[in-house]
């Protein structure tokens, strides 16, 4: 166990958390963290800087797979991964509520999900008519490189869209095909189309300007970054124009936190407010996460 794990035994039962925002208060860490230690007051002051800065990390405290499962527990239901609920590659051995994601084998079979390559942007299971609402991520396996993580702030990129463009997209749907994975694949129980009308296709629709459900602030949800996702009702060419637009935004350094990972590494991210994507990484090295995540509301607007 790391010193500041070790240190963090020192401080009572009951004393506040610290949490340390980053440079432009997207994203924070919170300092000293002890499982063992944690009570309801310091789960409400987790809970209350995981949604005023959409990505937390836990850095220097190794978790237990079963402390991951019993704080996820903390923070709502469970919800799991279409992969978790059929056995396939992804599951865990032992907890149902996790999944291992990563390019580990075991008798020379996968043993995890999503392989070694780069993932685009995305938000988790936007597919679901309840998306998540928090996921962890812990660190388990790490490879010499690569493998970063980076998240988009979709608070602050719906508040910088021109004022223009904001009343073109609030009240408007983002449908994106649910035939697809992230990998491109053809998803377990789905058919690959017969048509190339991105619009006829099997789909998930959700506004794309979004109320959050516990803050109240609106922010922008679009699923994926995908040539299939069309905002219902426009043309397909200036739908495809402004997702290219607002993926400008999304890849702005300023609007992002990276994660780079360090062994035993816990994050926490708000998957209603918040996209995501990692770097690839060399194969012949092994990669491997731990993932747990909380049923969401199902996504509305608020005029």
């Amino acid at each position: 166990m790391s010193a500041t794990a070790v240190a963090s035994r020192s401080r009572p039962v009951g004393s506040r958390l610290e949490v340390v925002p980053s440079s432009n208060g997207f994203g924070a860490d919170i300092v000293g963290f002890d499982f063992e230690l944690l009570d309801e007051r310091q789960v409400a002051e987790m809970r209350a800087a995981w949604l005023d800065h959409g990505v937390v990390r836990f850095r220097g405290y190794r978790f237990s797979d079963e402390q991951q499962v019993r704080l996820t527990g903390m923070l709502g239901d469970f919800v799991k991964h279409p992969r978790q609920l059929k056995g396939e590659e992804g599951a865990h051995p032992d907890h149902e509520e996790i999944l291992v994601i990563g390019n580990a084998k075991v008798d020379g079979k996968s043993s995890g999900t999503m392989g070694n390559s780069e993932a685009q942007w995305h938000t988790d299971t936007w597919f679901y008519e309840r998306p998540p609402a928090a996921a962890l991520l812990h660190a388990i396996e790490l490879p010499p490189e690569g493998g970063d993580t980076y998240f988009a702030d979709m608070y602050g990129i719906y508040e910088q869209l021109p004022s223009a463009l904001r009343k073109i997209l609030e009240g408007r749907l983002i449908q994106s095909t649910t035939i697809f994975d992230g990998a491109g694949r053809v998803r377990t129980g789905q058919t690959a189309p017969d048509t190339d009308d991105i619009r006829l296709w099997a789909h998930m629709r959700h506004p794309i300007v979004r109320t959050h459900g516990e803050s109240g602030r609106n922010c922008l949800y679009v699923g994926i970054d995908s040539p299939s996702s069309w905002i219902v009702g426009l043309p397909l060419d200036e739908s495809a124009a402004i997702l290219s637009e607002i993926f400008d935004f999304v890849r702005m350094p300023d609007f992002q936190f990276k994660q780079v990972w360090e062994d035993g590494d816990m994050i926490m991210w708000d998957n209603r407010c918040t996209m995501h994507r990692r770097d690839g990484w060399d194969g012949q090295y092994t990669r491997v996460m731990h993932r747990t995540t909380t049923l969401g509301e199902r996504p509305f607007y608020r005029y």
